[in-house]
């Protein structure tokens, strides 16, 4: 361990990344009895490494070390604990491609995780830009925070993967920390309240508003429930709606986060315009096509994925080409400003 340890720190200081090493750096299980565990783990890891075309993982778009930290978060149950819900990849490219984010834009991810959305958000723009205006966008328009250590480490990795756009992931508390400018495009999966005494998801939203240009978007991912409870959760979309628009509430499919069982759903809201009561809504249900196969998401449909993201991009656009509803899919319809205020999808489908 301190072999590899100071082979990293001596690397990182020739490319000039010292600053990096803290995060990286291995340190022994306190039991002894898990020292042969951990040896072996390290083995493997180093061998599976090895197989890695890194250089070719770099440029496919591919979330890589996501993936790893998947893998990783269920062996060690880690994720339950402090409520990361890892976002897949086929849902922040869904997010990206809606609010069509582009090298203009100031993309923020106040609880970035190991930087999914960031990475969906970079890969989206390269497509569209040139070496000059991506060093543009990656230098100075993407941002993200996070707390967790751990999770930072992969953060920072897969945006230098991207081409060193690691000086934008800011580690600590997204309560206690801002940005250097106001966002015009918001992509979260905040962490999910799984205790009494977390900090709701609601509160994510507000943060990232708080830094947000008026005519922004924010796509975020929240417990479906926030749509639909009372008391606390009813009077913070009323306070939401003074100042802001609801564009479109879609429910996700109800394994999407498996292991951790958390019914989602995507919320899309413009900063800075109220929301007036003839406000159309898009009101969507996903399905994605993944199934749980023996306590693995696997593929096993197309689902209707494609036909939403076009369908969701045709709303926002003002498209009259756009049917008002497809049966058990979506329906274009104003939110009913009753007494419940309930901005679930089902209520409205």
């Amino acid at each position: 361990i301190q072999e590899i340890n100071a082979r990293v720190d001596k690397i990182l200081f020739e490319h000039g990344k010292r600053d990096f090493a803290r995060f990286v750096q291995i340190t022994t299980p306190p039991t002894p009895d898990n020292h042969v565990k951990f040896r072996k783990a390290i083995i493997d890891t180093i061998q599976e490494l090895k197989g890695l075309n890194i250089r070719s993982a770099m440029n496919s778009g591919t979330d890589i070390l996501g993936r790893f930290y998947e893998v990783f978060l269920k062996y060690g149950n880690g994720a339950k604990e402090i409520g990361i819900v890892l976002t897949p990849r086929h849902i922040t490219r869904l997010g990206v491609e809606i609010l069509n984010v582009s090298r203009t834009d100031v993309v923020f991810d106040p609880a970035c995780g190991t930087g999914g959305f960031l990475v969906a958000a970079f890969d989206y723009v390269r497509k569209y830009a040139n070496k000059t205006q991506l060093d543009e966008f990656k230098e100075n328009k993407i941002f993200g925070i996070e707390q967790e250590p751990e999770v930072v480490a992969l953060a920072l990795v897969n945006m230098i993967f991207r081409g060193d756009g690691k000086n934008n992931i800011i580690e600590g508390n997204t309560f206690a920390k801002l940005i250097p400018k106001k966002a015009t495009k918001v992509l979260m999966n905040p962490p999910f309240a799984l205790k009494k005494d977390d900090e709701k998801e609601y509160r994510f939203i507000d943060r990232a508003i708080e830094q947000m240009e008026d005519g922004g978007q924010l796509f975020v991912i929240i417990p479906s429930t926030i749509m639909f409870k009372g008391k606390q959760y009813k009077a913070w979309r009323e306070k939401l709606l003074q100042s802001n628009t609801i564009q479109v509430v879609i429910k996700l499919p109800e394994d999407l986060f498996y292991p951790i069982g958390v019914h989602a759903s995507a919320l899309i809201v413009k900063k800075g315009i109220p929301h007036d009561k003839s406000e159309e809504i898009f009101w969507g249900y996903l399905v994605d096509g993944y199934m749980k196969k023996k306590g693995v998401m696997k593929k096993v449909k197309d689902g209707n994925i494609e036909m939403m993201k076009s369908a969701v991009i045709d709303f926002l656009n003002g498209s009259t080409n756009l049917p008002k509803s497809k049966p058990k899919e979506y329906t274009v319809a104003p939110a009913l400003l009753d007494s419940d205020l309930e901005f679930a999808p089902e209520y409205y489908l």
